[in-house]
């Protein structure tokens, strides 16, 4: 008898998807297949997001109690812890180089909803990118130059869109883009409403998860937020 697992936030490199499943990081083929464990922590996990070079996965574990972002080799070592910061904001979102991570955490903020993002190197202590609060970025292109496109998430709804369907309020998502030597942030979609999440940057656009149209979606835009385009078609049950 086969049982279908609960399978979460997956992540593609070239021919592997990594994603959770069964408190663990997973590998698989993109085409299907056998899967294999890439941690074996049985702790609660989340965002595993590979490395531009595709050899290293990072993620954010429960391990040790609170949210933390470890790091491991796709052929196979011990995973490293890389932040002891405590904070229960802390999470995972991507990378900045090859040896780089990207998390955001309220690690010495007076209250949760004031997030930074960090750069992580896989060894040498972090330190604050100057953004300000954000609560999501993307920072260059996967599998491209690295460039000066970036893209920032703010807003104080720290949680998945799904526990806050439809939300129309003031902490909702803004999204903020910047392209190549720019160092400023512009605002786009001000005017689409609805909750905006999950920034990342692909083919020189922008793509996000958005609630809009009354369900959680996947969209994208070019950089200046023209050319807003719906690529999933769910009723209902969010992306």
């Amino acid at each position: 008898m086969t049982l279908s697992g609960y399978l979460r936030y997956p992540h593609v490199h070239g021919d592997l998807v990594a994603f959770t499943a069964a408190d663990d990081v997973w590998l698989a083929p993109v085409s299907g297949g056998r899967a294999w464990k890439l941690s074996a922590d049985g702790a609660s996990v989340s965002n595993p997001r590979f490395s531009p070079d595709g050899s290293r996965v990072a993620w954010t574990s429960w391990r040790d109690r609170d949210p933390e972002a470890y790091v491991i080799h796709v052929a196979g070592e011990a995973p490293r812890r890389l932040t002891y910061w405590g904070d229960a904001q802390t999470r995972t979102v991507g990378w900045g180089c090859d040896n780089e991570v990207l998390a955001v955490s309220a690690v010495g903020q007076p209250a949760r909803q004031y997030a930074w993002a960090y750069a992580v190197p896989l060894d040498g202590p972090p330190r604050r990118l100057p953004f300000g609060p954000v609560s999501d970025l993307a920072l260059g292109e996967p599998g491209a130059a690295r460039s000066g496109m970036g893209a920032l998430l703010t807003g104080r709804v720290q949680r998945e869109p799904a526990y806050w369907k439809r939300y129309r309020g003031g902490e909702a998502g803004r999204l903020w883009t910047r392209t190549g030597d720019d160092p400023l942030f512009s605002r786009v979609l001000s005017d689409t409403g609805g909750q905006l999440s999950s920034p990342m940057l692909l083919a020189g656009r922008l793509f996000f998860l958005g609630d809009h149209e009354g369900t959680g979606n996947i969209y994208s835009c070019a950089l200046d937020g023209s050319d807003l385009r719906r690529h999933t078609d769910h009723d209902g049950f969010y992306a």
